[in-house]
């Protein structure tokens, strides 16, 4: 121990004595910490935490032919279910960031807005009270409830049970908290984790925009699904509205 420490007070000696290195050194090894932090992050997204969901091998999304795109406006999301075939059920989310204020003013944070039968077709259940459904939707803002999920509710509620029912502010409007995610779903995503999940028909509380019924609002919503046992990717594609792919 008397050795270590000696090279130890040497080590800092020396770099004392050389500024110049020391800083590059430091810079150096930050740059290495962060590319092995980004690698981690990239194989923690392909490997280490694939989507924890029922028979994820049978999830699917749906994009337009040719150009990748997977967004689709909520009356294409409405068509899609109306003419669906090959899936149990078809969801639709989209990706908004609010000011969430819990009573210690508000801060910015990154949730899942989804429509009701979202946590259905996922086939979870939740860990503390209850998800949305599509039997909560009644038109335009008419479901103001809020989901946590695990990791939030951990972090800035301390665990408290009690959070059912308590009103947060989502960008000053009041929205009820009904449940929190089991800790292991961190939504539909791979490389993303929402905080929180909001019904879709409470877009315009929620993003300040009312176009749900607007067609040409592509950049809106992902679609996803399950398909049904013993359908294939080629003819859930053939089955569905042309200029689609699954």
């Amino acid at each position: 121990m008397n050795g270590w420490l000696q090279d130890l007070h040497y080590a800092l000696r020396q770099l004392r004595k050389s500024p110049g290195f020391t800083l590059t050194a430091a810079l150096t090894l930050a740059m290495a910490i962060g590319a092995n932090a980004v690698v981690f992050g990239v194989m923690n997204g392909l490997v280490l935490r694939p989507l924890d969901v029922p028979e994820p091998q049978s999830l699917y999304s749906i994009e337009r032919v040719g150009n990748q795109d997977t967004s689709q406006s909520y009356p294409d999301y409405l068509d899609l279910r109306e003419r669906n075939r090959s899936f149990k059920d078809l969801a639709a989310y989209g990706i908004p960031q609010v000011g969430l204020d819990a009573g210690h003013g508000p801060v910015a944070t990154w949730g899942l807005e989804a429509t009701g039968n979202y946590f259905d077709v996922m086939g979870i259940q939740p860990w503390l009270g209850r998800f949305f459904h599509a039997s909560d939707e009644h038109g335009p803002n008419s479901a103001p409830f809020i989901v946590l999920s695990y990791a939030f509710w951990h972090s800035q509620f301390q665990d408290d049970r009690s959070v059912l029912g308590r009103i947060l502010q989502v960008n000053k409007h009041p929205f009820t908290i009904i449940g929190v995610a089991p800790p292991t779903f961190r939504g539909s995503l791979v490389f993303y984790s929402p905080n929180f999940y909001v019904p879709v028909v409470n877009r315009e509380q929620v993003d300040g925009v009312n176009d749900l019924s607007d067609r040409g609002s592509r950049e809106l919503l992902q679609v996803i699904g399950h398909l049904k046992p013993g359908v294939t990717r080629p003819q859930a594609s053939a089955d569905d509205i042309p200029g689609l792919a699954i």
